[in-house]
């Protein structure tokens, strides 16, 4: 995996380099009314587009799936799921709680084998490769060991959901855990649950790109990454939400999204 994991980290380096020079405190953007009138800007397709030049030029045979566009190739072996910017909404406010995220899908099975995660304001790069670990800046990360619902921090972003009753779902929890957070990229807030410092997130969402890296990379620090209602999922497609978590509080956050099923 290391050749594929290389490109996923120069691709994070770069995209990096993009996000920085565009961030400001309202940033030019447009809104997509088909995706209920979320935000998207110059950097966001600038990366998209880099993403989708770099992986035909080194893998011709591979496929892209972006956010903002994507790049099919029938019978592709691997498929590249990328979102240049999760959490466009922050990075047009000024608020700096926004990465780019990439992942190989190996489309035998829909699941990612390599994922690289770039917050470039804190420096931090997230990684791994199936049965290789979760590292940060080259150093292991693990999940914590809360659980207890009321001593967890739990993340969730995302407002959109064909599955679940989203603002009942999150009210639970909101009640049943010691603090809710919400930084606005459901991405961001899974690599603090691969590096311990949240016990949780979920995801009422539909977008493979919004998800897909935080399954390998929390997972192989520990943690378990299934759709909201606890099943497996493939992430070449769309999905049926997230919990994303340290594995102790998977089974009561699924629970809980069980009784808000749609």
């Amino acid at each position: 995996m290391e050749p594929y994991l290389d490109i996923a980290k120069r691709l994070a380096d770069q995209a990096g380099g993009i996000m920085l020079q565009h961030f400001q405190v309202g940033v030019t953007n447009h809104l997509k009314p088909q995706e209920g009138n979320t935000p998207v800007t110059i950097a966001d397709t600038t990366i998209n587009k880099l993403v989708i030049e770099a992986i035909r030029k080194e893998y011709p045979t591979h496929a892209v799936i972006g956010e903002e566009e994507s790049f099919g190739q029938e019978n592709a072996p691997y498929v590249w799921v990328c979102d240049p910017i999760d959490g466009t909404s922050p990075y047009v406010m000024g608020v700096p709680t926004n990465v780019f995220s990439i992942a190989m899908v190996d489309s035998k099975d829909g699941q990612p084998v390599v994922a690289v995660v770039h917050d470039p304001y804190m420096k931090r790069t997230y990684w791994a490769t199936k049965n290789g670990g979760a590292f940060m800046n080259g150093q292991p990360i693990h999940v914590n060991a809360i659980d207890q619902m009321d001593q967890a921090n739990i993340g969730g972003s995302g407002k959109r959901s064909n599955d679940i009753r989203t603002a009942e779902y999150r009210g639970a929890i909101v009640d049943a855990c010691f603090r809710p957070l919400i930084y606005g990229s459901i991405i961001y807030e899974a690599m603090l649950v691969a590096s311990g410092q949240i016990a949780a997130t979920v995801f009422p969402g539909f977008g493979c790109h919004d998800v897909v890296s935080a399954k390998l990379i929390v997972e192989e620090a520990g943690g378990k990454v299934t759709d909201v209602f606890g099943q497996d999922q493939r992430y070449d497609g769309t999905i049926k939400g997230a919990v994303i978590s340290n594995g102790l509080l998977h089974e009561a956050l699924v629970e809980l999204a069980l009784k808000y099923k749609k």
